[in-house]
């Protein structure tokens, strides 16, 4: 075995950075004016055209008639009705062109899709408002193995005429990412095992290749290992009683889900600071591939055996942060030879390939300016006066009265408090202050109500950086009221939780006070109105899933034992970014 490290340093940070989605590309196949999708399924091909209006003239052989100028019909009539099918749009399986049959058409308000690189979507474009939406089925008579798709194209064969983007299926497996269709492109079918159909051009291609892949994530307090398998390459170590075709039913799934976790629990081991890790399991859920990427089934459904994929996530206290992690890989197999892998910590995410002669991945700790986020008291502060001035106040004072003891009472009362006025002045340049610890600072500037109630906030939202609810409660009574803890603890953590990624909880990375007025005060407290933005982010399954909330809230802070702590909070508003 030949171990290998992550090494992140310097340099490589440079070029890498935390990114929003699995990759950057300039492919923008979402923002075509004409969309297809592509469903090779069992005796028949499905296809569905979004076409825009700008492209209307290179499909009007579909187009409605009533939408098309009479000399368009009569052109048109005289082509013959499969002219589309041989001429236009082809679909040529094992040599022979397929003719469809037109089952829908309609004109639609266009479906805009998130951008797979940026995960947004982009309704600020040239492309049509409206499409007309058509679904056409061709007949497949027997399983053909490889299937041309070709566009409209230009004379010669330059390019496509159409703006065109497109994505494909092969019983329900996705085969590429929606990409542009710019030439005659050749799908190969396995029907055996549809995961494995692909492109001869390799441009065309899902991201997610591989049927099993491993995810490292190392935060403070906590190391987590992320694998997604798909069930069936699970035959090579488990007994299945499926075979290709049938589906796995919602009653047969959380049993299988137990069988695999309990599995895979036992294989690629993780050691964390020269020890063997103990894992917990945190998380199960079977997921499915999408244009937007991994999708986690919210909502129980029977799932097809061939694309059923199964994710799991372990997780690793930490009292810390860790220094060493490595995996030692032992799942391979005559399919699966390589093992995608990115380990992902503060500075950002390093992709690695495991492969059988180099298994073990061995991530080290570089972070050499890397703050761990600590929680800490809010001391209460009290007043403080500078000392020269402190000592200008007590010559002034004893010099009056001793002088009003004395003769030449003018004169030595001018002395004295010349002499006290300079000393004072000069308070102001030397600025040592001294602490009166008999009187509390009730009273905050602007800039030190900000940094009190940063602080209190902070501390309150680290507080969910520990796994064990008895950490988060000791972490939240740090500065928070006892009886507040309860309520603090369930909105924050609901606050926090991405619900479409099963339930994953984002790590608060920053806290901004926008605004703070101190609105009353008392001997017990001050109460201040406050704003301001959350933002946290987690590394999930190879991307990074972001959350921005705002608030706008009444925090009324109490001193307790010398420490601030917030004794109440009445939200008047919270809007997610």
């Amino acid at each position: 075995m030949k171990a290998k490290s992550i090494l992140i340093i310097s340099l490589v940070l440079l070029f890498y950075q935390p990114v929003k989605a699995d990759f950057i590309s300039l492919i923008r196949a979402d923002q075509c004016e004409t969309i297809i999708e592509i469903y090779v399924e069992e005796g028949q091909i499905r296809v569905t055209y979004e076409i825009g209006l700008k492209d209307w003239k290179y499909f009007k052989q579909i187009v409605p008639q009533e939408l098309l100028i009479d000399e368009v019909n009569e052109l048109i009539k005289s082509q013959g009705s499969n002219y589309f099918y041989e001429n236009i749009f082809t679909l040529n399986a094992d040599g022979k062109n397929l003719i469809g049959r037109i089952v829908k058409r309609e004109i639609v308000p266009r479906k805009y899709r998130a951008s797979l690189y940026t995960g947004v979507v982009d309704k600020n474009t040239n492309v049509s408002k409206e499409v007309l939406f058509v679904e056409i089925v061709y007949p497949l008579h027997q399983k053909a193995r490889k299937v041309i798709i070709t566009p409209p194209m230009e004379e010669g064969r330059r390019g496509t005429r159409a703006s065109i983007g497109f994505v494909t299926y092969h019983k329900n497996i996705p085969v590429n990412d929606l990409r542009y269709l710019s030439q005659p492109s050749t799908l190969n079918l396995n029907w055996e095992d549809p995961w494995y159909s692909k492109f001869n051009n390799n441009n065309l291609r899902r991201h997610h290749q591989s049927s099993l892949m491993s995810f490292l994530y190392v935060d403070p307090y906590e190391v987590r290992h992320e694998v997604l398998v798909r069930v069936k390459d699970l035959e090579e170590w488990l007994p299945m009683k499926y075979k290709l075709g049938d589906a796995i039913e919602i009653e047969d799934q959380k049993e299988l889900k137990e069988t695999i976790g309990e599995f895979l629990v036992s294989r690629n081991l993780v050691t964390i600071d020269g020890e063997l890790g103990n894992p917990i399991i945190d998380k199960i859920h079977f997921v499915k591939w999408s244009l937007a990427g991994i999708q986690i089934m919210e909502v129980p459904e029977p799932m097809d055996y061939s694309s059923a994929v199964i994710g799991v996530i372990f997780a690793y206290p930490h009292e810390s942060i860790a220094q060493d992690v490595s995996i030692n890989w032992d799942m391979f197999s005559a399919k699966i030879k390589e093992i995608p892998n990115v380990a992902t910590d503060p500075a950002g995410p390093m992709p690695y390939i495991l492969k059988e002669d180099d298994n073990i991945l061995i991530w080290k700790n570089y972070l050499k300016k890397y703050k761990l986020p600590t929680i800490s008291e809010v001391e209460v502060s009290y007043a403080k006066v500078p000392v020269l001035s402190l000592v200008a106040v007590l010559v002034m004072f004893f010099g009056v009265i001793t002088v009003f003891k004395s003769k030449k009472r003018l004169m030595k009362l001018g002395i004295v408090l010349l002499l006290g006025g300079l000393i004072f002045v000069s308070g102001k340049y030397f600025q040592q202050r001294l602490t009166l610890p008999f009187i509390k600072q009730y009273s905050f500037s602007k800039p030190e109500a900000v940094s009190m109630i940063g602080h209190l906030l902070k501390n309150t939202y680290r507080a969910f950086d520990f796994r064990e609810e008895s950490d988060v409660y000791d972490k939240l009574a740090v500065s928070n009221d006892e009886e507040l803890l309860t309520n603090l603890y369930i909105q924050t953590k609901k606050s926090m939780v991405m619900e479409n990624q099963g339930g994953i909880q984002v790590k608060v990375k920053n806290v901004e006070i926008i605004d703070v007025e101190e609105v009353s005060s008392d001997k017990e407290g001050l109460s201040f109105k406050c704003k301001w933005i959350v933002t946290g982010d987690v590394g999930h399954w190879g991307h990074i899933h972001s959350r921005v909330n705002q608030y706008e809230a009444i925090l009324s802070v109490q001193s307790k034992e010398g420490v601030w702590k917030v004794h109440d909070i009445e939200i008047i508003e919270e809007v997610r970014l």
